[in-house]
């Protein structure tokens, strides 16, 4: 919650779970629902929705990929995403080893082949190892990058910040993908770890500030008076993000063949 103030941000937490807040602007038509999302109302901004969608398969299923393909090393691991190209290859990896909130009910791992972007991925045995690591982290964000697509409305403004929260916040190589995937910058919370708890403050805040003077007021004109709090940690490079762009269609033909043989 501490970073929606605003319609147009969006919260990433990257715990042992992945959960994605996403603020979205008041319209007369409403953003879409589904079985495996939770559409809530805004809590200070009227009109307003929060999306938000959670997988059970987050930290721990990308700990089980480091400690398969990486050595146990997170140093190692960003060093075999970054001796991999955006895409990877075409070599897709999809990891549940718990049974997953989303897609629902599925269990274990499966990998793919796709010759190029324009071809549909073929399932396979086994991946280069050196694949493992890219493919864990590219496919649990284009499965959020998929869902927002479908939520938002089509006259819906444009994200413009994602904030990072939970363990793999702090890591430099998991901010900068998730920046290119999504083509927006990422922040951090630049002085505190307990996201969760200070977007709790904020809104015990703003509930006394509206009841001593600022009634009417929106959440934006009392955060004014806070020195900005976000720490600008990754940019989107233009370029990587358009090579995502063209491969939601290619990652959700993965999903599809996975729910189909579950």
């Amino acid at each position: 919650m501490v970073a929606l103030s605003t319609p147009g941000d969006a919260v990433l937490s990257l715990g042992t779970s992945t959960t994605f807040l996403l603020a979205i602007s008041p319209s007369d038509t409403p953003p879409a629902r589904f079985t495996t999302s939770h559409l809530l109302a805004h809590p200070t901004t009227a009109g307003a929705h929060i999306a938000m969608l959670c997988y059970k398969n987050g930290s721990l299923a990308r700990e089980k990929v480091r400690n398969e393909y990486a050595n146990g090393d997170w140093a190692c691991f960003n060093e075999l995403v970054a001796a991999t190209t955006p895409g990877n290859g075409g070599f897709w990896g999809l990891y549940f080893p718990l049974p997953e909130i989303i897609p629902p009910n599925v269990i274990g791992d499966f990998y793919f082949k796709s010759e190029d972007g324009l071809t549909a991925p073929t399932p396979v045995e086994t991946l280069p190892d050196t694949a493992h690591p890219r493919a864990i982290v590219e496919s649990q964000l284009l499965s959020i990058r998929a869902r927002v697509a479908a939520i938002l409305q089509q006259d819906a403004p444009r994200l413009r910040r994602l904030v990072l929260t939970g363990g793999a916040s702090t890591n430099p190589t998991i901010r900068q993908l998730s920046a290119d995937l999504f083509g927006i910058p990422a922040y951090v919370a630049e002085d505190t770890s307990e996201a969760a708890a200070t977007g709790g403050a904020l809104l015990a805040r703003y509930a006394w500030w509206q009841s001593n003077g600022g009634s009417g007021a929106p959440f934006e004109e009392m955060r004014a008076l806070d020195a900005e709090r976000m720490k600008l940690v990754a940019e989107p490079d233009t370029e990587i993000t358009k090579v995502y762009d063209g491969l939601v269609e290619a990652y959700t033909l993965c999903e599809d063949f996975v729910v189909l043989h579950s």
